[in-house]
């Protein structure tokens, strides 16, 4: 289930940056700042997931008070995971789409291996040589000139020294700009989210600015525009060496002519590429709410502004506080509470055979006397999941109670418990 959230995040992600490229940046000419752009987008769907900065929302009072709702101003014991299985309850279709999505993440995968082996291929036999001033490697036959990290491979005896000018301007700033790189990430992301449509968009925006770059490299370098695009367009109908390499006719054409015939975009408008950064801490903090409400806490009260021995509820016959001298302890620690809690808390049935997860927060009061008294839900996750949880805190035995100034007093407490389905292996399924 981790994965499959996991994949989800990083969907999301990459759905929101595409809507984002397309609306602000796709037709700049800051072309550099766009492949900075792009690779972020990728990057940052990627680890967003699994950066997890709760610690540091923990450590300031503010922060945590708003994320877990007022709940800060009781003591919080550790939190309690309860596990069921997944494949116990029988869920075959969440097994067969886990099936699908690995053979076809295979499949795309191999695929790309087949592309590089391709391009070994065809430079093992080329021989190395000095043209123009760079190194290439000939190829006699080949259609498609093409580049692939270091390797620049062509037949130049297909083409005239103007058009060898072209074609090595072009390939050699893929060279040394190492747009490979760019290539083989953006193959990467349709490999692990071949399902999402946006994910083949963003990896053709990634192929076209690299394409972009290189163009006005060739352009920028005296070489006559009319005479070059001229000179892509005869090369259009030649079939590329592989996807995955930079190749010197890469389609489509037409947008490549418009943006090397487009007016520069004014300087002021990069000040927008500023926007990617509060996306990316947007979606670092959501990411990390629920790892903060996962954090069992360390038995202190870490809200500064509250003075920890204050009542939190007064009634007309008694006072219940957040903390006090001598906190409460279940008979044999912390240690021995969640124990009891792990073998007395069932997953369950009904929430297991819906695939039913989720995070309930309880609070209760522990009176002069040791019992638990007050039960109540907090944060609910799902029925059958609070009914649960409501029922283990009201069945705890009675604890050793807290003192405030030597007299026994009543204490709040709350305690997140996490319910979390496990995966079992292909094996296991098979059992059911």
């Amino acid at each position: 289930m981790e994965t499959i959230v996991y994949l989800i995040k990083v969907n999301v992600a990459i759905v929101l940056f595409y809507g984002m490229y397309r609306m602000l940046f796709q037709q700049d000419t800051f072309f550099q700042w766009k492949r900075i752009a792009l690779l972020s987008v990728i990057l940052t769907a990627f680890l967003y997931p699994v950066i997890d900065i709760s610690q540091q929302l923990i450590a300031n009072p503010g922060l945590k008070e708003w994320m877990e709702t007022g709940l800060i101003a009781w003591h919080t014991l550790p939190e309690v995971i309860v596990t069921g299985n997944t494949f116990a309850a029988g869920n075959p279709f969440l097994f067969l789409c886990g099936m699908v999505y690995l053979a076809v993440a295979g499949l795309l995968l191999a695929r790309l291996f087949v592309q590089i082996g391709t391009i070994i291929y065809k430079v093992r036999p080329a021989t190395k040589n000095n043209l123009l001033g760079y190194t290439v490697y000939e190829s006699p036959g080949l259609e498609t000139p093409f580049s692939f990290f270091r390797w620049v491979v062509l037949d130049s005896s297909h083409y005239s020294k103007t058009e060898l000018q072209e074609i090595l301007l072009h390939e050699s700033t893929h060279v040394a700009q190492g747009h490979s790189v760019d290539t083989i990430l953006a193959e990467l992301l349709c490999v692990f989210c071949w399902f999402n449509p946006f994910a083949w968009l963003l990896k053709q925006e990634i192929r076209m600015n690299l394409e972009s770059l290189a163009d006005r490299s060739v352009l920028t370098s005296g070489c006559g525009a009319e005479h070059y695009q001229f000179h892509l367009l005869r090369l259009s109908y030649h079939k590329a060496a592989a996807q995955i390499s930079n190749n010197f006719n890469v389609s489509p054409l037409k947008k490549r002519i418009f943006m090397m015939n487009k007016q520069q975009t004014s300087s002021r408008s990069i000040l927008k590429y500023a926007l990617i950064l509060p996306v990316v801490a947007s979606l670092l903090f959501f990411n990390c709410t629920f790892h903060t409400q996962a954090q069992s806490g360390d038995n202190t009260v870490v809200q500064d502004s509250v003075t920890v021995s204050e009542p939190v509820l007064k009634t007309e016959n008694r006072e219940v506080y957040s903390h006090v001298d001598d906190m409460p302890r279940f008979p044999g620690g912390d240690r021995a509470l969640m124990q009891w809690l792990s073998d007395h808390i069932n997953y369950p049935e009904d929430a297991t055979k819906s695939h039913i997860q989720g995070r309930v927060i309880v609070r209760f009061v522990i009176e002069t006397d040791g019992s638990i008294n007050n039960v109540e839900l907090v944060r609910g996750g799902h029925p059958s999941l609070d009914k649960e949880a409501i029922r283990v805190i009201e069945s705890m035995p009675q604890w050793v109670p807290g003192t405030q100034n030597g007299k026994p007093v009543a204490v709040y407490y709350t305690i997140p418990i996490v319910f979390k389905l496990q995966e079992d292996t292909a094996a296991k399924q098979a059992n059911e």
